[in-house]
């Protein structure tokens, strides 16, 4: 009997397994046994991990050829910490006075990367700007980024995303400047719509300014916009998530993605949780229950990831209008493509022809990243070299 929807699966990345079955050429019907008899795993999450599969594999197929890799870039700034976050990042209040450093650094780094990958034979498949928040820099600095992976690499990128997570970042100047160099993903993250939730969660924004935010990328045609929303924030009930759906499906960003509070180590809300009191288990459930029967109106689940302490022992899920699924997100989660990480807390992925990886990361700190950029070249090299052999 099927006591828990995920069975005994405790992992991040639930749909890895699937994608093996798949290689084994399996149908449906052997793969659901497979995974009821040796993973208790009930039949309602199977078809959810099953039918986000189907949607991944041509991008999984795609994205695993030997030359091809995913390039991330690390902007370590917003403008605060909000409440559950353990992404590495410094309020710009704390360590904004590196930025001009921190950017002098990154751009060697950019430099030097595209000049190994180039004789490497390896070529950019998407390009992901995120952080922190990368609109955190002006404008001008965001550019200077921007214009150094154009020329670092060269070739035709599938997808390049910019996070603008925190709308009071985002300026005309920004969206402006992101449209003129090919920018055809932007994020702007709400978690939520009502006021009171954002002033609590530490985001100094208000909802006006994400319509606001959302307003100036479509006027400048970026071709695909994501909005992320959290369920189980502290205070908020089944119709506070209700109605932040329906205003945000009413913008009608092209991905949405699901998020469902989690309590994180690395996040200010493990220090001082005892002073939010969050919602019960069951009633996360209801409102997971709730925000996904509306998605499922408009869009399609294309990628999925699971964390420790979720709450409701729910999952992160990832929607998108048919056609504008987000080719990074599938190649970062489900791990058969070389991710590439520059930046402040960067994390890297060499993927070997067994699917076997080696993870690398960046340090979190500006401060220490500054002192071992030399040290994190040379590593990277040393990665990249034991995959393509040694240069000609």
């Amino acid at each position: 009997m099927i006591n828990k929807p995920w069975g005994t699966l405790a992992g991040v990345r639930p749909a890895k397994l699937i994608h093996r079955l798949l290689d084994q050429g399996l149908d449906y019907t052997a793969a659901l046994r497979i995974m009821q008899e040796q993973r208790k795993m009930s039949q309602s999450k199977f078809d959810l991990l099953w039918n986000i599969c189907q949607v991944e594999r041509p991008f999984v197929v795609e994205s695993s050829q030997p030359h091809l890799f995913s390039l991330y870039v690390g902007i370590p700034f917003c403008p605060t910490r909000c409440l559950y976050c353990s992404f590495p990042s410094h309020s710009l209040t704390e360590l904004g006075k590196l930025r001009g450093q921190f950017i002098d650094a990154l751009l060697q780094e950019i430099a030097e990367t595209g000049a190994l990958t180039q004789r490497l034979g390896l070529q950019p498949y998407t390009v992901y700007i995120g952080g922190g928040t990368p609109t955190s820099l002006t404008a001008e600095e965001l550019e200077r980024i921007i214009m150094a992976l154009t020329i670092a690499f060269p070739s035709r990128w599938r997808e390049f995303t910019v996070e603008a997570g925190r709308p009071d970042t985002l300026t005309s100047a920004h969206v402006d400047m992101m449209a003129k160099h090919g920018v055809n993903r932007v994020c702007v993250n709400p978690q939520t719509m009502h006021q009171q939730t954002l002033d609590l969660i530490g985001r100094r924004h208000s909802p006006e300014d994400i319509i606001t935010a959302v307003a100036a990328i479509r006027q400048v045609n970026i071709k695909v916009l994501n909005m992320d929303l959290i369920v189980g924030l502290p205070g908020e009930d089944s119709k506070m998530v209700e109605e932040s759906m329906r205003q945000l499906i009413t913008l009608a960003p092209e991905n949405v993605t699901l998020h469902v509070f989690s309590r994180k180590r690395a996040s200010r809300y493990n220090e001082v949780q005892a002073d939010f009191t969050l919602p019960s288990p069951a009633a996360v459930v209801e409102m997971h229950n709730m925000a996904t029967a509306v998605l499922a109106q408009q869009y399609r689940p294309y990628y999925l990831y699971r964390q420790r302490e979720i709450l409701g022992g729910l999952e992160n899920i990832g929607y998108a209008m048919p056609g504008t699924e987000c080719g990074y997100n599938i190649a970062m989660i489900e791990e058969r493509h070389h991710i590439i990480g520059l930046g402040g807390g960067a994390s890297s992925k060499y993927i070997r022809p067994d699917f076997t990886l080696k993870n690398m990361s960046s340090p979190k700190d500006v401060r220490i990243y500054l002192q071992r950029l030399d040290e994190l070249s040379k590593r990277r090299e040393v990665e990249l070299l034991a995959i393509r052999g040694p240069l000609s």
